[in-house]
């Protein structure tokens, strides 16, 4: 027998939930910033040829708000709730938290029991495996919907619980398709800067076809230079009179 279906056979459905579900939790209690500030490289390529390249410096707000500076817009100032590729940390985010946290005056009482609601997605722990120094499960998501964004594969630190890489699906948007945007999977990739941990590293590859023939893309973010401010003026995250 493979090694890799002894370990499926030694892990349960409900196991691989309950690693899922414990670093999320321990994603939402950990220390999270009020404010991100990083350096973000941005290029996308057709076929080999480079058709984008960017570089961008952006302030991320807890709620999810970013101001961003793009080379492509002479660094005028845009703000948005939809940083691109993503947030620069997981989720969840904000107010989310406290739904992965114990409510207040339960902290200190015994858990008796832990309830979890199956859906049609399947979880299974397909590996524990080095990646980059540190020690993981690799856990595989399957039945997912084929046309809605979904999370198909997270590496989580076996000790600390630390999300280190996932595959997600997400949509690419073309600027004026007459279409609805594709599916790409995105591989997103965490390191600590500091104290925290956050996004360092997002590519994703799409092959779309175009008339009579196919154009392969890829795109690559590279995410540096954090720093995480006290506080930022009241005013920075709202367009000027």
């Amino acid at each position: 027998m493979f090694p890799a279906m002894v370990l499926a056979a030694a892990f349960s459905s409900q196991q691989c939930w309950d690693i899922f579900d414990g670093a999320l939790r321990h994603n939402a209690q950990g220390a999270h910033p009020a404010y991100i500030s990083y350096e973000e490289r941005i290029s996308v390529t057709g076929d080999d040829l480079p058709i984008l390249y960017s570089l961008a410096h952006v302030d991320y707000r807890d709620d999810g708000t970013a101001r961003v500076l793009d080379q492509r817009f002479d660094y005028l100032p845009i703000y948005t709730h939809h940083a691109e590729p993503g947030p620069p940390e997981l989720g969840p985010y904000g107010k989310a938290r406290s739904l992965w946290l114990p409510l207040e005056g339960a902290r200190d009482l015994p858990v008796i029991t832990s309830v979890h609601v199956l859906g049609n997605i399947t979880c299974n722990v397909a590996d524990i495996e080095e990646y980059k120094g540190h020690r993981s499960y690799r856990l595989v998501f399957g039945n997912l919907a084929q046309n809605k964004p979904a999370i198909k594969a997270i590496w989580i630190d076996v000790a600390s619980q630390d999300v280190w890489k996932l595959i997600v699906s997400g949509y690419i948007n073309f600027v004026d398709a007459n279409q609805a945007p594709p599916l790409a999977d995105f591989q997103v990739e965490l390191g600590y800067a500091g104290p925290f941990l956050v996004v360092n590293h997002v590519v994703w590859q799409l092959r779309q076809r175009e008339y009579s023939q196919y154009a392969n893309y890829f795109g690559e973010y590279t995410l540096s230079g954090f720093t995480f401010p006290n506080r930022l003026p009241s005013n920075y995250f709202e367009p000027g009179p």
